[in-house]
């Protein structure tokens, strides 16, 4: 009814839907949330656009739906590769994509879908890699790393990531899938250790933990479609981490 009513009143054109639970460790104790937001909620996003004759939608996935590559050589996904989600979380958000496929094949929706890599940046929750390690070396207590911290992400800098959406939307082709990276992928461990480097603490603080069930192992998407439309990632991972760790200091406040 809430989502209705704003659908009535404002009118929107082009709606994106970035709206979701997102952390793979909570899906794992409890799915049944990320269900209800990320299946039930894109649904209930999809039938206001359909009624009030939204001229496109952009659903906003992630890379974590192709599953994950075994090994470091392995070729990175393009946007046709499988889908193999290995989590709720990633599973939810294949299902999302499945129900706006459907409604583009049933009532003529039109669509995007961005398929974006590891994303850091300021406000993001410290439930979240980076501001985590961040919060954990203000606080004085441990950094938990799963296993080694040999599992590999391709990180992106927010503004990059909404860039990206915003060039999906201006000039993506309808009903097309396009995957947002920078190709920049660190291990989980060497994200904490530059993080204390910068920060010039923290590396006592780092304490290897039982890894989670079935973490995956590597993500690495090709980004070349995005690119063919003049998109190109402008934050380099070093300089972003420290722009990123300089707005916490700065707001320390939001990791309370």
């Amino acid at each position: 009814h809430v989502i209705d009513t704003i659908f009535q009143f404002e009118k929107p054109d082009i709606v994106i839907h970035g709206a979701a639970e997102s952390f793979v460790d909570a899906s794992l104790v409890n799915a049944n949330e990320f269900m209800t937001s990320n299946v039930l909620g894109t649904q209930v996003i999809i039938n206001a656009c359909i009624k009030h004759n939204v001229e496109k939608l952009i659903y906003i996935s992630t890379d974590e739906v192709y599953g994950h590559l075994t090994n470091e050589d392995a070729e990175a996904w393009c946007e046709d590769a499988a889908l193999n989600p290995r989590n709720p979380y990633s599973a939810s958000k294949a299902a999302g994509e499945l129900l706006v496929k459907a409604a583009n094949q049933s009532h003529g929706l039109i669509y995007n879908i961005t398929r974006s890599s590891n994303n850091y940046g300021p406000r993001q929750t410290s439930e979240k890699l980076i501001p985590k390690i961040i919060k954990c070396i203000l606080e004085n207590k441990k950094i938990p790393v799963y296993g080694q911290g040999l599992q590999i992400r391709d990180w992106t800098y927010v503004s990059d990531n909404c860039d990206g959406i915003l060039t999906v939307l201006n000039h993506g082709k309808p009903n097309e899938t396009y995957n947002i990276a920078s190709n920049q992928e660190v291990t989980n461990i060497e994200v904490v250790q530059k993080i204390c480097n910068i920060m010039e603490n923290g590396h006592n603080l780092i304490e290897f933990v039982k890894d989670r069930p079935g973490h995956d192992f590597r993500y690495s998407i090709n980004a070349s479609k995005l690119k063919s439309l003049s998109w190109e990632p402008k934050v380099k991972f070093k300089d972003g981490i420290e722009q990123c760790i300089s707005w916490y200091m700065a707001n320390q406040w939001f990791l309370k």
